[in-house]
């Protein structure tokens, strides 16, 4: 197998696990510092007016969980929930701002724009039965969710293997 295969055949197997962190081993009371320092960096804090925060800590582009860890005001773990599911997914309504979706969602893996329709799109890849994709589709201009729509993920073969 040459080099150039190999190599991004052993990068494919290892993207995946990449993102990959132990998010069990993280529990209610734990302090921020021992989270961080097996998490790593959050991508995303938002602090709330209460004094806690929410640690946003996507999977990629190539992950199927997003994990939302919420620290209470004494720097303590309250809360850790894998947010790309159904449960949050039926939350996401016609209206909503980008942001109301991306605090639910956390980031999307991907954002497409369709002039034409003047229609933003944000896919998130999750995993039910199938690898599956979640959309929000936006009005452009209004800046809100006009609707949502799930699809299977369809992995092409090349056939001439």
């Amino acid at each position: 197998m040459p080099k150039a295969i190999l190599s991004l055949f052993l990068f494919a197997l290892a993207a995946p696990l990449a993102g990959c962190a132990n998010f069990a081993a993280v529990s209610s009371g734990m302090p921020a510092q021992q989270v961080q320092a097996k998490l790593g960096a959050p991508e995303t804090v938002r602090k709330n007016t209460d004094g806690s925060e929410v640690w946003e800590y996507p999977g990629g582009p190539l992950g199927r969980q997003t994990y939302m860890v919420t620290l209470g005001s004494d720097r303590a773990v309250r809360e850790v929930r894998q947010v790309l599911s159904d449960e949050y997914f039926s939350r996401v309504r016609a209206g909503m701002s980008r942001d109301e979706v991306r605090q639910l969602l956390g980031k999307p893996g991907e954002i497409m724009m369709f002039g034409a329709r003047d229609e933003e799109v944000w896919s998130w890849r999750y995993q039910q039965q199938n690898p599956m994709f979640f959309n929000v589709l936006f009005d452009r201009s209004a800046g809100t969710v006009r609707t949502t729509q799930r699809l299977e993920e369809i992995l092409l073969m090349d056939q001439n293997c």
